[in-house]
């Protein structure tokens, strides 16, 4: 956290020296004529950023999340002779395991005792929510693609372009923690950790956008995670051939909250059973027979 909030200063120092430096250049005030000129750039930028951030979203989500680097650009690389690293996708590979298809989670003591549960026990959001450090990450990730977008394609000096991109990131954040731990029965992210859950809260239970965020990451679930990787900016999904409507993975859900725990207290029940059942041993007479033997 502390490393993104000291890039994040950084940025935020850099946007406010060039803004004073552009004043300073610019002798007078942009005319009326001048302002109407940048409207349709800016309405320009909503839709730019927001498919900038989709397919950004996607390929954060399919290659390192789920660690598919490894299987594809990972091999190419380490072809020409780079020692490339495999990428272990940050604990969402346990959070899938985790996750049942009705979207809540094994919370039996078996699960719980893995080494696989384990893996996500420090974390109270178990993988679900966008810290400030990785809103801060995600905010790097954006600028190799968002600055030549919105300076060369849109005509944004860099202190504009951040003024249009750090609302647009707190924004994806704000979606991603209001919508994504609340989808798993998980507990909102408060200011202190990242972006609020509770600001945008409102919107979870009537909202078409917000319900279809819901179903379309469930299918992403019931179907092990190999389609429908947008979260919070669905589309690059649609482009990519990898988006898989509810009509399709509806009928495939297997596992619910219910079906797995009544599994998991039958085992521990059989477990006890044939503890119970198991007549205790006399270690004087074991340890006799050893002696004879």
């Amino acid at each position: 956290m502390k490393l993104a909030l000291i890039l994040l200063a950084g940025v935020a120092e850099s946007f406010v020296q060039q803004t004073k430096q552009y004043e300073r250049n610019t002798k007078q005030q942009m005319l009326p004529v001048e302002a109407l000129e940048v409207i349709p750039r800016v309405v320009a930028a909503v839709p730019t950023l927001y498919a900038l951030m989709s397919v950004n979203e996607y390929v954060t989500h399919r290659y390192y999340q789920h660690a598919e680097f490894n299987k594809g650009p990972r091999k190419l690389l380490r072809s020409f002779g780079l020692a490339i690293p495999k990428v272990s996708g940050g604990g969402h590979v346990e959070h899938h395991a985790e996750t049942l298809d009705d979207m809540t989670l094994k919370t039996d003591d078996a699960w719980l005792s893995t080494p696989v549960a384990r893996v996500l026990n420090d974390d109270p959001y178990r993988g679900t929510a966008f810290s400030w450090t990785v809103t801060g990450l995600m905010t790097l990730q954006m600028l190799p693609t968002a600055l030549p977008a919105l300076c060369f394609g849109l005509g944004f000096t860099i202190p504009q372009a951040f003024a249009l991109l750090m609302p647009a990131m707190l924004l994806h954040a704000l979606i991603w923690n209001a919508i994504h731990p609340w989808m798993h029965a998980l507990p909102d992210v408060p200011l202190t950790q990242g972006a609020p859950s509770s600001i945008l809260s409102f919107a979870r239970e009537h909202s078409p956008y917000f319900r279809f965020l819901y179903l379309n990451h469930q299918g992403h679930h019931v179907l092990g995670g190999r389609v429908n990787f947008n979260v919070a900016c669905p589309g690059a999904d649609h482009l990519f051939g990898s988006f898989v409507p509810e009509s399709d993975w509806r009928s495939q859900m297997s596992s619910t909250f219910e079906s797995h725990h009544s599994s998991a207290r039958a085992l521990a029940a059989a477990t006890l059973t044939s503890k119970k059942s198991t007549p205790p041993v006399d270690k004087e007479a074991a340890l006799t027979g050893t002696a004879l033997l």
